[in-house]
């Protein structure tokens, strides 16, 4: 099994690649008191951690946008760097391997700047037999099937150049 995590403090997806299957879920979470932030990421971990067994597989996860702006941009870098932390140091996982926003992009679209939607609708050409509900599932099944080239699990058959290019960055731990 391998594990592909977009995450987000209210919908993080993550999909799943076992024996060359994908399934994908999201999971959110809701903002309480101010004080108690550091339980969003903690509660997403859990949830990440229950849905998928007992096994700690390999996973893959988005790195954050920090070149973002706007408003709750610093909650979602804490947040993420808090998830990963509670995963490993917590939860008892690897470390992750490292994709960037752009990687997604481009190995799903072959454009590093494609938009969101882009992205959506190569995906649903791509893995027409997975079901997703959301654009958080599509970026989770790209990062599950970057993991999964990149360590040599069956799944997304031929890669094109691009993909091939992405796949050797991301092992060479490049963002781009």
């Amino acid at each position: 099994m391998l594990l592909g995590v977009d995450f987000s403090l209210t919908a993080t997806g993550v999909c799943a690649i076992t024996e060359a299957e994908a399934e994908c879920v999201t999971f959110g979470s809701k903002p309480g008191e101010w004080w108690a932030f550091g339980d969003r990421p903690r509660e997403i971990a859990k949830s990440v951690d229950e849905w998928h067994g007992e096994d700690r597989p390999a996973w893959v996860i988005e790195s954050p946008s920090y070149m973002s702006k706007g408003r709750g941009h610093d909650k979602v870098l804490v947040g993420w760097h808090m998830f990963v932390d509670h995963m490993i140091y917590e939860l008892g996982y690897d470390p992750p391997l490292l994709v960037s926003p752009s990687q997604v992009k481009k190995f799903a679209t072959s454009k590093g700047n494609a938009s969101k939607r882009d992205v959506e609708r190569a995906v649903w050409r791509r893995y027409p037999d997975v079901e997703l509900r959301d654009d958080n599932q599509a970026d989770a099944l790209v990062l599950a099937a970057i993991g999964a080239a990149a360590y040599g699990e069956p799944f997304n058959g031929a890669l094109t150049k691009y993909q091939q290019e992405v796949i050797e960055a991301v092992r060479l731990g490049k963002d781009k």
